[in-house]
């Protein structure tokens, strides 16, 4: 992933209150209105509990289209 996709993940979460699931996450960021390549990053992570900001950037995969199909 390069540097401006996770600084929109990391901006669009910035506020979220951990723990959360990958839906809790989703929702955030689209409430948040966050750009189109952020919420697919977001949506591509496996599904689980996040406890923060950490496991997130670990989670958020290098390629999301790959599972767009």
């Amino acid at each position: 992933m390069d540097s401006s996709g996770w600084a929109g993940v990391a901006a669009a979460l910035e506020d979220f209150d951990f723990p959360g699931n990958k839906q809790d996450l989703v929702n955030h960021v689209r409430q948040r209105q966050a750009d189109d390549q952020t919420v697919r990053l977001i949506r591509a992570m496996p599904v689980g509990v996040y406890r923060n900001i950490s496991e997130v950037r670990s989670s958020v995969r290098l390629d999301p289209a790959a599972d767009d199909g």
